[in-house]
């Protein structure tokens, strides 16, 4: 049975949290070896495994199972522990006073985190016999009294009445004593030898005694069972939320980001010393606290951020001289503000700015399907637009809540094609104004284009967010319309008209034999549909103008199938094969 005290959810959590960072998935093997490096196992709180203590940690820590049976655990920040381990900072910078009075203190209690006691590798030698070699002494007691008697012999001449007496009083440990001094009273010598023979009976309860010394452990945690009792309600808060949900609803617990900064400008101190970096390293043309604020949302908004409560860490758009490794930016928290900032820019990891040219770091390309669609020198990326507009918290559960509540469907490893679907999706409702909000302005929602398995719509809901992010997302619902959005403005766009001229590909008898070959996809770059067939081993994507169809681009076939899902599930078998 889990027993886990309050001091210890609060010592696990700051040990998880520094030691995997917060909104970091992580193996769960991972997780078991950071406690096993502080010297901890599942056993010591009461648990046969580390998925069912970090079940039990459910305030702080999230659970993903994916298809493949690979477990991940997700280290949440929690606001009350935080407060907690700030309020004990604080107190322990505080010094008392010289001529302070002792009896005035603090109000109220503060929670320390307490480290469970590791008593796995103590409680294992308990079956062990070697207390028990000792027992089997027992018996030799009573042949060990012919000793006793040779002792006393030898000692003193006592009449053989007296080694009956000894006998009988064996067994109750004092009599033994009381019955030599009494009978013998003689000879004095007799009292110091009756206590060594009165000696190996407590060397032979010892082991018993022993044994009692493992049950004031267990004794204590058992008192400790009720405190946990006053947390469970703080845990239950966004479980109750989730709980009054309908079943038709997938809510997504957006992770809490008081702590971090809302406004990059606002909250954050930046030294010269670090901005001289950027200044080296970025192009001339480039405004590096214009960079900082914006790539900082956009890791926030999708929960790229890396770390600890206190330090923060995340990558720039910008890739060092070997043109992999992106720069990287840290910020720490100080216990006090200063001019009104608790954050500052403490590092900058951008390699060597002596092997920077004059026309400084470049930007790492898009990695999202559209990739293909950017013309050169287009720097327009709807992953950055969408993630400066909607914060998703945390973006793997967010598609995995919303991968549950649709029709199942292959989504790919991780839910990639879904999370190209969910910003390209919404890359058309910005575009189409289909975005709903409330008269308030405080709520909005939009229409995702999928169904649940009943065919009823699903929509996503919006809340208006507290910082630099306008919205937040705060989960799926099943089952209320919102206007949809729509894409095909002409059937050229969904099958090739024979009628319009066309540039020669691969495919081309293929095509015109059978329409259903050729696929519809859409360009988020252009916001306009794009007719794709196959062609040499990948797609190739059609433009419809008014003199006929224009090559547009040519697509990898995983990320054409990307592209082609946001408008239909029902593809062809040459892009279905691409995702297996």
């Amino acid at each position: 049975m889990p027993k886990i005290t309050p001091g210890n959810r609060l010592y696990l959590y700051r040990l998880l949290s520094r030691s995997l960072g917060i909104g970091r998935q992580t193996l769960m093997p991972r997780v078991e070896e950071a406690l096993a490096e502080d010297g901890l196992v599942p056993a010591d709180l009461g648990c046969e495994t580390m998925r069912e203590l970090c079940e039990q940690l459910s305030e702080f820590v999230k659970l993903t199972v994916f298809k493949k049976g690979y477990v991940y655990a997700t280290v949440l920040a929690n606001e009350e522990y935080d407060r907690a381990l700030e309020r004990l900072s604080s107190a322990s910078e505080k010094k008392p006073a010289a001529g302070g009075k002792p009896w005035k203190r603090a109000k109220g209690k503060l929670v320390k985190p307490v480290k469970p006691r590791h008593i796995e590798p103590k409680v294992e030698p308990e079956p062990e016999p070697a207390p028990e070699p000792e027992l089997e002494a027992a018996p030799e007691q009573e042949s060990t009294e012919t000793p006793g008697e040779k002792d006393r012999e030898a000692a003193t001449v006592d009449a053989p009445g007296a080694l009956p007496g000894a006998e009988a009083g064996a067994d109750p440990a004092a009599e033994p004593a009381t019955g030599a001094t009494g009978q013998e009273g003689v000879s004095p010598d007799a009292a110091p030898e009756v206590s060594p023979d009165a000696a190996p009976e407590p060397a032979v309860a010892a082991p018993a005694e022993r044994e009692p010394e493992h049950v004031p452990p267990i004794t204590f945690t058992i008192t400790y069972v009720p405190e946990p009792e006053p947390e469970a309600p703080a845990p239950a808060e966004p479980e109750g939320r989730g709980a009054a949900a309908p079943a038709t609803t997938a809510a997504v617990a957006a992770r809490a980001q008081s702590d971090l900064p809302q406004d990059f400008h606002a909250d954050v101190r930046c030294s010269s010393e670090q901005l001289s970096v950027l200044y080296q390293v970025l192009p001339d043309d480039v405004d590096p606290m214009a960079t900082l604020e914006e790539d900082f949302r956009v890791a926030r908004s999708t929960g790229a951020l890396e770390g600890t409560r206190s330090n923060v860490t995340f990558a720039l758009r910008y890739l060092q001289a070997d043109g992999v490794t992106p720069v990287r930016v840290t910020l720490r928290r100080s216990a006090r503000a200063v001019a009104g900032k608790r954050w500052a820019l403490t590092e900058v990891d951008a390699g060597a700015p002596d092997e920077v040219g004059l026309e400084g770091l470049g930007v790492a390309d898009p990695s999202g399907p559209w990739a293909a669609f950017l013309r050169p020198g287009e720097a327009s990326d709807p992953e950055r637009d969408f993630a400066q507009t909607v914060s998703l918290g945390s973006r793997d559960e967010a598609l995995e809540r919303l991968a549950s509540l649709a029709r199942p469907e292959a989504w790919g490893e991780g839910n990639r094609i879904l999370g190209d679907y969910l910003v390209m999706t919404f890359a058309r409702v910005r575009a189409e104004g289909a975005l709903c909000v409330s008269p308030d302005g405080a709520t909005a929602r939009f229409d995702t284009g999928l169904v649940t398995a009943d065919g009823e719509p699903i929509s996503a809901d919006l809340a208006r967010g507290t910082g630099d992010i306008p919205w937040q997302l705060e989960g799926f619902r099943a089952g209320e319309a919102v206007r949809p959005v729509a894409y095909v403005a002409s059937l050229a766009q969904m099958t090739l008209d024979p009628s319009l001229p066309a540039p020669s590909f691969s495919s081309l008898d293929e095509v015109r034999r059978n329409p259903r070959v050729a696929t519809a996809a859409y360009d988020p770059i252009a916001d306009e549909v794009r007719l794709l067939v196959p062609s040499d081993g990948r797609a190739l994507a059609l433009r419809v103008t008014a003199d006929g169809y224009e090559p547009a681009a040519t697509l990898e076939l995983a990320d054409a199938y990307a592209c082609a899902r946001v408008l239909s599930s029902d593809q062809p078998a040459w892009l279905r094969e691409a995702i297996g």
